[in-house]
């Protein structure tokens, strides 16, 4: 948000209690100097979930959700930044600078040309014949129509064209992808289709899918081109309508189009989604998890449905952390969600209670029809489920994994450690740094707790860092403390959205002893340390020259000499 004054969010934050803001969503009760809840970003039944009054940050125990005022609404609302800060200035009553708001004024004009479009294709469909014969023929109720704002595209070419003439909007939904020019004619972009527009989180319509009515050579579904309120990488359809009972089911079903979201809803299975034509993505998977950790995606059985199928288990993998359950759903051959439910709601309930696990399609996927006592087929299923495994987050559920490869492989650990690549290593080298690079976090929650101590320490301390965040966040609390600028979780997310978990780990660090001395005595300890590290490596690297017979200059020969001794 390079327009909004970096002074205003910090006055902003200023005049919002987070835990008066989060107490209206959630119900929080005293625990000593902070306040705890259900958490509201995963089921529990023992709250884990604490909001500090001194920090203006909240943290959970159980999933590791953490941040300030911003980040909430931004987690638990699905709002952009920019929205959350618009929502928590009328909070505040304060004015948000003109400057930004010209910003987003692009945005909330796209939402306005859509919402009129909407409106023109739902008239639409109350007088064109074709369109609710189809509608029909899919047993879609007027209720499902009205809930999904469903409308039509009359067989024109010009209708929407001579209408966005008529209010003189014709940039705007060129801009929106309702139309399109070519050379000098513009023309209607949907024709004689089904319209289902696409809302986002906040019911606000972001861009329309369409469906042709007819048989012909044009493409059987097309949706509006990306815009800058619209990304197909991180869309999902019929979320707004079912967010609400995924939160209360605790699961939610994604399906593979459209049509497929109605019938499930007229069904009763209303916390069914679906991706726009494109594959399941890390972004479609992260905004699920606001919602909950029980994913069900729903495939035809079908090669093109498995070939679907393992697209997005491989795209999942980096992002299932421990509690997380991903299942894969397999349709009958020739049969969608509404010819299952139409025999039985029950069958399709028991296609949900048979689903396959993540962890059991993965090995039956990458073991086929191997037979995997032969030796050239062992060491294909290893490699093959290594590169798969070692993508998953490190956890509980990453060992049982490995441990499940052992067991399938009839191998044991030590064997498989033998045998693996050294490219192909179960567990990184970044994942044991994460150790390491422990205690730069730390030294750098403090200066966070302590920001008087940032100029004093920062030479110090930036010439024994070795983490490259860690170096770039110490650099921008120094400058950011020359400033007099307030520091604070989304002031460092905002410059750093790509490194929002080690931010909010570094937050979420306890400062043991809070007196000042003591403070001053563990920054000491920690630089010695980074000191001592420094002169150890330093010391192997001469060593290692020496013994491989590399000249030393007089002044290596010292420092090796000086630091047996």
């Amino acid at each position: 948000m390079k327009n909004l004054d970096r002074q205003f969010i910090d006055n902003l934050l200023s005049n919002i209690d987070v835990v008066d803001l989060i107490g209206q969503k959630v119900s929080l009760k005293k625990f000593g100097n902070n306040y705890k809840g259900l958490c509201p970003f995963h089921a529990e039944n023992t709250p884990s979930f604490n909001v500090s009054s001194s920090k203006q940050f909240y943290h959970c125990f159980g999933c590791g959700a953490s941040g300030d005022a911003i980040s909430f609404l931004k987690n638990y609302e699905g709002l952009t930044f920019y929205e959350s800060i618009e929502k928590l200035a009328k909070i505040a009553n304060i004015e948000i600078p003109t400057s930004a708001t010209n910003k987003n004024f692009d945005n909330k004009n796209l939402i306005n040309i859509n919402k009129i479009a909407a409106d023109f294709f739902q008239k639409n469909l109350q007088n064109n014949n074709k369109a609710k014969e189809y509608l029909l023929s899919r047993k879609i109720t007027d209720d499902i129509i009205k809930n999904f704002n469903l409308g039509c595209a009359n067989d024109s070419w010009d209708e929407l064209t001579k209408e966005a003439n008529k209010k003189n909007i014709i940039k705007d939904a060129l801009e929106a992808g309702l139309l399109v020019k070519n050379k000098d004619k513009i023309y209607d972009r949907f024709r004689n289709r089904i319209i289902f527009p696409i809302k986002d989180v906040q019911e606000k319509i972001v861009a329309f899918g369409g469906r042709t009515l007819e048989k012909s050579e044009s493409a059987k579904y097309i949706n509006s081109p990306e815009s800058k309120v619209f990304f197909k990488s991180s869309q999902l359809y019929g979320l707004f309508q079912a967010k609400n009972s995924i939160t209360k089911n605790n699961k939610v079903i994604i399906v593979e189009g459209y049509t497929d979201v109605l019938s499930l809803h007229k069904n009763g299975f209303n916390n069914s989604i679906a991706t726009l034509g494109t594959a399941f993505t890390k972004l479609h998977f992260n905004k699920i998890l606001r919602y909950t950790t029980n994913i069900y995606f729903c495939f035809d059985g079908d090669e093109a449905g498995k070939k679907a199928a393992w697209k997005a288990l491989t795209n999942c993998l980096e992002e299932i952390r421990d509690g997380v359950n991903v299942n894969f759903i397999f349709l009958p051959e020739g049969k969608d969600p509404d010819d299952i439910c139409s025999e039985s709601k029950n069958l399709f309930q028991n296609l949900i209670d048979e689903s396959i696990p993540l962890s059991e399609y993965l090995f039956q996927v990458v073991i086929k029809n191997k037979k995997i006592e032969k030796i050239e087929d062992k060491s294909k299923f290893i490699n093959e489920s290594i590169g798969l495994i070692k993508q998953i987050p490190n956890g509980i559920f990453k060992t049982l994994m490995e441990n499940k490869l052992i067991e399938t492989a009839n191998i044991n650990k030590e064997e498989l450690y033998k045998i693996t690549p050294k490219t192909n290593k179960l567990r990184d080298t970044k994942d044991i740094d994460e150790v390491k690079n422990n205690e730069e976090f730390y030294i750098l929650s403090i200066l966070i707790e302590y920001p008087d101590l940032i100029l004093e320490y920062f030479e110090k301390i930036n010439k024994l860092l070795s983490n490259d965040v860690t170096k770039i966040l110490l650099r921008t609390l120094y400058d950011m403390k020359k400033q007099n600028f307030t520091i604070n979780v989304s002031s460092l997310i905002e410059k750093f959205p790509n490194e929002e978990n080690s931010i909010n780990n570094i937050f979420k660090m306890k400062i043991e002893d809070k007196n000042k001395d003591s403070v001053i005595a563990t920054i000491d300890t920690i630089i010695n340390n980074f000191q001592k590290k420094l002169d150890e490596n330093e010391y192997f690297d001469l060593l290692t020259k020496y013994s491989k017979g590399i000249k030393l200059s007089e002044e290596e020969k010292n420092k090796l000499k000086n630091f047996k001794k």
